[in-house]
């Protein structure tokens, strides 16, 4: 049976640990409706998981026995996503999908062609957050500040595998032999032609996905998968 998983910021050294987060104990008491002596999984999302029998659950405060505890290591292919800013619902969609596919980065990125700047941080990390504990996620994605398109093209530089998505160029093929790959999804009208000198002259591939039109956040999804798959 699968465990329901929280991360946050839990002490896992010590036999018994308390949860005080309001949110926390509302979802496991109100809306999971756990009870004394179920099982939960609580991370700290840097790769130390812990099973907790639960003993107390109260309005104010959740405690718990650690029965063990599991380490995991990062995972050998990490990929950072350089993500233009989409309208809001598309953004945060496909930040969750990415997050759920194993992405390791996100950066939303301003380019050219980029309509709305804004973006709601703490309701991105929120989804990051909640998008890692749904998919059994041991490290949380990190989400990057906000960077225009040529400081995102130097910022992803550093890579093995340097990867600019645009439609109508070869198919990609990925190298998997690299360890860490930097992927670049365009907004809703495509990168410019002067972004793609660009990030070519920085040393980027430039890919498509197909011959088929994606929107940008299913774009987003499906290259993170194959980026983070190898395939």
């Amino acid at each position: 049976m699968k465990l329901h998983r929280f991360i946050g910021d839990y002490d896992l050294t010590k036999k018994e640990i308390e949860i005080l987060d309001p949110k926390i104990i509302k979802q496991i008491k109100g809306i999971l409706r756990l009870e004394k002596d179920e099982k939960i999984i609580l991370s700290n999302g840097l790769g130390e998981n812990a099973e907790v029998t639960l003993n107390l659950i109260s309005t104010n405060k959740i405690s718990g026995t650690i029965d063990k505890i599991e380490k995991k290591n990062k995972t050998k292919r990490r990929v950072s996503l350089y993500l233009a800013i989409l309208k809001k619902e598309n953004f945060e969609l496909a930040v969750q999908k990415a997050v759920e596919a194993g992405v390791s980065e996100i950066t939303p990125v301003i380019t050219e062609r980029t309509i709305k700047t804004g973006l709601n941080i703490d309701r991105l990390k929120k989804i990051i957050l909640e998008a890692s504990e749904q998919s059994g996620r041991s490290f949380v994605p990190t989400l990057s500040p906000i960077l225009k398109f040529k400081d995102a093209i130097a910022a992803g530089n550093d890579k093995d595998e340097k990867v600019i998505f645009h439609l109508e160029n070869d198919f990609y093929s990925p190298n998997k032999e690299a360890k860490n790959v930097s992927i670049f999804i365009g907004p809703e009208g495509g990168f410019t032609a002067n972004e793609i000198d660009w990030a070519t002259n920085s040393g980027y591939s430039v890919f498509s996905l197909g011959s088929l039109t994606l929107r940008a956040e299913t774009a987003a999804i499906i290259a993170t998968y194959r980026v983070v798959k190898g395939i």
